[in-house]
């Protein structure tokens, strides 16, 4: 691992410094080439129970890992309605409904804030969406605002988990 740093200075005593980092080129390198999880999220909506106070969303989420890990449950599904986690457009109008939920700054993360997960395991949540979205009757569309997710070892080391779920389309009635 080597760096160049180059620093130049103007008449007028103004630095101007360029940085260039070779160890950070070559991570950058790695983790493209990096063999990335493949899908391991899934969201369903509960057809059954649906009306505009009552929009059921499941939401699972697996570890692909052969080893125990952590999850941030900070904006994630598993942290229930603390940040806008979902863009929900009425298809009929275009429209983008608004979240109606809470929004919370955060300090460092404490033990409570991670979901423990068993390799290989499986944890899934329900949530009802009417509670921090308005909904009339319609056509609409549903995705994750955010769709990458870290988990962490005991060490601290984050292993990306991609979890590009494909929209959710459903009608209320």
């Amino acid at each position: 691992m080597f760096s160049i740093h180059y620093l130049w200075i103007k008449k007028t005593f103004i630095p101007l410094v360029l940085f260039i980092s070779y160890s950070s080129i070559t991570s950058h390198k790695a983790l493209a080439n990096m063999e990335l999880p493949i899908q391991y999220c899934s969201m369903s909506i509960n057809s059954t129970l649906l009306s505009t106070d009552q929009v059921s969303l499941n939401f699972s989420l697996q570890n692909p890992y052969d080893k125990n890990m952590r999850l941030l449950i900070w904006y994630t599904p598993f942290e229930g309605f603390f940040s806008d986690l979902f863009i929900i457009t009425n298809s009929d109008t275009g429209e983008q409904l608004n979240y109606q939920g809470p929004m919370v700054k955060r300090l460092q993360p404490q033990i409570e804030d991670y979901l423990s997960l068993s390799a290989n395991e499986i944890s899934s949540i329900t949530l009802n969406l009417s509670l921090v979205y308005v909904f009339t009757q319609g056509n609409y569309q549903l995705q994750l605002k955010k769709n990458s997710f870290n988990f962490e070892e005991d060490n601290l080391t984050t292993f990306p988990l991609f979890c590009k779920t494909p929209f959710l389309e459903f009608n209320i009635k």
